[in-house]
């Protein structure tokens, strides 16, 4: 009986033990993690895809998610 109740209370500490490292992991990693940056998004004039600024074909006047698409639009 005296073996059981020292295995409980071992149990018991070896939890919390662990419950504690991984609060510290979790803790470490919200604090090191970057927020994530805001990019502009911007609608395909032919097709209406939304796609960010950076990766847009910009036209005179319109903006487009590909070359093929600005084209299609002056021919089409």
């Amino acid at each position: 009986m005296k073996f059981l109740l020292l295995f409980f209370i071992f149990m018991v500490l070896l939890w919390q033990w662990r419950h504690a490292r991984e609060e510290k992991v979790k803790h470490a990693m919200r604090k090191n993690a970057a927020p994530a940056a805001v990019v502009d998004m911007v609608q395909c004039a032919h097709c209406g895809l939304h796609l960010p600024a950076g990766d847009a074909v910009h036209q005179a006047k319109a903006t487009y998610c590909s070359a093929a698409h600005a084209l299609a639009q002056e021919h089409g």
